[in-house]
């Protein structure tokens, strides 16, 4: 029987029957005017890059680390790379010619990542060089050193990454991603494009400093990237062994979903479970819509309405069954028809505790797609959604590119900005009726944790009652866009969090316990080294040393503290010299 069919069956079984649980209407008040935005995405005809126009690009982070969002825009051509400042009011400064960012060259897309553990991000700007060049120029990159929240300084050809496509007449730089794939504590970098045999579809190995390495083909991807489209990549542990996969979005069935074997090599998965069917794949969302506990795989990808699907077949959720295994319910859950969708993203506008979907559209070259409106997908709460898209009042209708969602005002709800194609820069400040409560979490590195920058590859999870709300740090990459570091967590009718649990990338555990709702919390990372918290509750006291006694001369790996292969005297007299029953 088809996976989907059957979940249609179960459907009751696996959400409770169908009530609606959604906490009020999403409404958006654009406030671009009175924002201080004035960027506008002017890419060059597309005659001049071949047929070309997918030019856009947008990054939400705290770059001067004041504690709110920022916004950096590239220039794609028809101006220079762009920094916004957020002053946590809603009103951004234009600082771009103060931090350096004055040359005018044809970027399209950005990473942010702290690349070389200072604690400041930095930017990978992937660029075609000058846009009066026809095709576009190879070795053209952009990777700007965030020089402590002051400027910035290019350092892509000392770092490595300066030339990555080789084909000059074929420039088509598409996404740029970080993440620690190999778990040793830094960021790596994904960067795709959208010309296959040009070897734009690469992976960079970080050595800790800042300086990349292309493992591409150590990694025995070449073959898998030889006729791929790359739309969008991201970094996340799929099934919670804490080894991270690489899901790699393509256009024309060319996405990949990489599986972490946990020895350094992958395993591609495309083609046995269930996944990248979706034929012309360009954004992503990676959330847990139904709270089962399991991340879910959202692609945006084209579907038209005359005739209906017209050879496309949409975007698709894929809800994750069983490790690794998945079932598209894009159309069951109605979320399959975004139009010519561009970028994603997974946020609880309304905070009840189930994420919704926002999905740009448009296509000025399809008379379908010309002047179409953005999507806003609610969740029920029952494994379906519904468009929201007219009672949100988010009417755009620009040919958006990418979409990032953000606490513009540190009020506690997600605000939207979207680039336009050939059009400005737009803000949406979030004014839904009757939101829920809600949490916010922002993660720290610390020197030696093993834990990269910002808590990358790090999961958290927040039971209130019977719910168990799950995010995940990746950046939320998606099609041209990325979005905060920071997690934002929708808590509906919830006062009180009765347990965050916090599951460090390299092992190690943290619970709060009675958390209070509607605050931001900064949670940084253990010491590195051996830790006598055996049961993960934050407190190092007699349940652990019950424990350690429980498995004494054992080579129990949990309680072996000093990894000699046995449970003995070392590993009490580390337990004891970290005694800590009060947190």
């Amino acid at each position: 029987m088809d996976r989907a069919l059957l979940y249609l069956l179960l459907l009751p079984a696996f959400h409770g029957g169908s009530a609606v649980v959604c906490a009020g209407d999403i409404r958006f008040t654009d406030i671009t005017d009175e924002s201080g935005v004035t960027f506008r995405c002017d890419p060059p005809p597309s005659s001049q890059m071949n047929g070309t126009h997918r030019w856009g690009g947008l990054a939400a982070a705290d770059f001067n680390r004041d504690g709110f969002i920022d916004l950096f825009a590239p220039g794609v051509g028809g101006t220079n790379d762009t920094l916004y400042l957020n002053d946590g009011t809603g009103h951004f400064t234009d600082v771009s010619e103060a931090w350096g960012l004055v040359d005018v060259h044809l970027g399209n897309a950005c990473g942010v990542g702290d690349i070389d553990g200072d604690g400041w991000l930095d930017i990978m700007v992937p660029s075609a060089g000058d846009p009066a060049v026809q095709g576009g120029e190879a070795g053209r990159y952009r990777l700007y050193r965030n020089l402590e929240g002051t400027g910035f300084e290019d350092i892509a050809v000392t770092s490595g990454v300066r030339e990555v496509t080789t084909d000059e007449a074929n420039q088509a730089p598409m996404f740029a991603s970080f993440g620690d794939y190999d778990l040793d504590g830094d960021l790596d970098l994904l960067l795709g494009t959208w010309h296959p045999g040009n070897r734009g579809n690469r992976i960079y190995r970080n050595d800790g400093t800042g300086v990349f390495t292309d493992v591409t083909t150590e990694l025995g991807f070449d073959d898998e990237f030889s006729e791929t489209l790359g739309y969008s990549a991201a970094v996340v542990d799929m099934d919670g062994d804490l080894h991270p996969e690489i899901l790699w979005v393509g256009d024309y069935t060319t996405s990949h979903y990489f599986r972490n074997d946990g020895d350094g090599t992958f395993t591609n998965l495309r083609d046995s479970n269930g996944t990248c069917v979706e034929g012309w794949g360009m954004g992503q969302a990676i959330f847990d819509y139904n709270l089962d506990g399991r991340l879910d795989w959202y692609v945006s990808s084209i579907l038209y309405d005359d005739p209906p699907g017209g050879g496309y077949n949409g975007n698709t959720l894929y809800q994750q069954l069983v490790d690794h295994v998945y079932a598209d319910l894009g159309a069951p859950a109605a979320v399959a028809n975004g139009g010519w969708s561009w970028a994603t993203v997974a946020a609880d506008l309304d905070q009840d505790g189930y994420e919704d979907l926002v999905v740009t559209n448009g296509n000025r070259f399809d008379p379908e797609f010309s002047g179409r409106l953005e999507k806003v997908f609610q969740n029920q709460g029952n494994g379906t959604f519904i468009n929201a898209t007219q009672i949100s009042e988010l009417g755009l209708a620009c040919e958006a590119i990418s979409v990032a969602a953000f606490d513009l005002e540190r009020d506690g709800d997600l605000d939207l900005a979207f680039i336009c194609n050939e059009g400005r820069l737009r803000i949406y400040r979030n004014d839904s009726i009757d939101q829920g409560h809600w949490l916010q979490v922002a993660l720290r590195g610390a020197p030696g944790s093993g834990i990269a920058p910002d808590g990358m590859q790090t999961r958290v999870e927040a039971r209130c009652g019977n719910r168990v709300h799950v995010r995940y740090v990746d950046g939320r990459p998606s099609y041209a866009t990325s979005g905060p570091l920071e997690l934002h967590f929708g808590l509906g009718e919830a006062e009180v969090i009765d347990e965050l649990r916090v599951l460090w990338a390299n092992g190690e555990v943290k619970v709060l316990e009675s958390v209070e709702v509607d605050q931001r919390l900064v949670i940084t990372p253990p010491p590195s080294g051996p830790s006598g918290d055996l049961n993960g509750d934050g407190r190092i006291d007699g349940e652990d040393l019950t424990l350690l006694l429980g498995v004494w001369g054992t080579d129990n790996a949990l309680a072996d503290i000093d990894d000699d292969g046995e449970v003995g005297g070392s590993d009490l007299t580390i337990l004891l010299g970290q005694w800590s029953p009060g947190g």
